[in-house]
């Protein structure tokens, strides 16, 4: 019987070997770059799993943009965050190369995203090139898809892109710039004003459910499907490599665990909510319409000659892009490029 109650025992300090001791604790200050009411629930989510799973010995409190996005390296490195939360797209001023792994034009749906970064060597790359700035990423999972976009007229042929302005962001405003549409980076808060006074015609900006709490079914009566500018937007937990090989290893292992709490949440409770309001811009009146077939041919040659110029002119893009093309060799499904509801 002692032997018994000794070898439980031992498990048990076993069990608790992952986390550090009560009395070793650690605040994180989060800086979000993902606006509270619309992104920002899935980093309340990680917080909230970091605590459960260390039992509150490592906490974060998320903050909605302490620092903008152009200042997010140095407020890391300054110590004025600790982390950042957001999406390696937001820092593609910093360093163009790493749009690549937030969601590109006609790339991977959010299973798919998530296979290539964790399986398929994407957070390996990403990380490769955050190592230039002494940065970690831990990936997070991906949202769904974004909608095609909102327009006050619809768009039936190639033609009707041309001198079209438009609301756009990345590499989809860099591949609709190439067949004639001006874009404009605008944000949330400017969308409907500049459609109001005509500064823009159309405007793509999220997934639906977000569009939908922007009230933009109620600014334009086109919507157009599938989002083939962003299938994917991944999510990362950004902070100092340093910052990451101090941790206890309990506590990365929770923010690892934390990570993939995320992103079973970017699948199994994000992705019905598309759907949901994709059928409530139909109840409310909005015309939803896919893209024509010719428009995507377009759009999709279009994007080809963009991601060939970018790899000329960074030969670190085509390091991101050399490691889709190899997960697309193991058999993996490509982007889908008429898919909506």
């Amino acid at each position: 019987m002692l032997r018994t109650a000794l070898c439980l025992v031992a498990v048990a300090a076993t069990a608790q070997l992952a986390v550090p001791a009560r009395a070793e604790t650690l605040h994180w200050r989060v800086n979000s770059l993902l606006a509270p009411q619309l992104f920002g629930e899935s980093g309340r989510l990680l917080a909230a799993e970091v605590a459960q799973a260390t039992d509150g010995a490592f906490t974060m409190a998320v903050h909605n943009q302490l620092v903008l996005d152009v200042n997010a390296f140095e407020a890391l490195r300054s110590g004025l965050v600790d982390a950042v939360w957001g999406s390696p797209g937001h820092h593609h001023r910093e360093d163009p190369a790493l749009t690549l792994f937030g969601g590109f034009p006609f790339g991977p749906d959010p299973a798919a995203f998530t296979a290539w970064m964790q399986d398929g060597g994407g957070a390996a790359a990403l990380n490769a090139q955050y190592r230039r700035h002494g940065l970690r990423s831990i990936y997070c999972g991906a949202l769904p898809a974004e909608g095609g976009g909102w327009f006050r007229f619809p768009v039936a042929r190639v033609q009707d892109l041309d001198g079209l302005s438009m609301r756009a962001f990345g590499y989809g405003a860099s591949t609709l710039q190439a067949l004639g549409v001006t874009t404009y980076e605008l944000p949330a808060a400017d969308i409907r004003p500049a459609y109001e006074i005509g500064i823009i015609d159309a405007a793509e900006f999220a997934m639906p459910s977000i569009d939908d709490e922007l009230g933009l079914d109620e600014m334009a009566p086109y919507l157009l499907l599938p989002g083939w500018q962003q299938p994917a937007t991944s999510l990362e937990l950004l902070m100092l490599e340093t910052t990451w090989l101090e941790l206890p290893d309990g506590f990365r292992d929770a923010v690892s665990r934390a990570c993939d709490a995320v992103s079973r949440w970017t699948l199994e409770v994000a992705q019905p909510r598309q759907e949901t309001a994709i059928a409530g811009f139909r109840s409310n009146g909005v015309e939803i319409r896919q893209w024509p077939d010719d428009v995507l041919a377009a759009l999709e040659q279009a994007w080809a000659g963009v991601v060939a110029a970018e790899m000329a002119a960074d030969p670190q893009v085509s390091l991101g892009w050399q490691s889709y093309r190899r997960f697309l060799e193991t058999g993996a499904p490509a982007g889908p490029r008429a898919e909506g509801n």
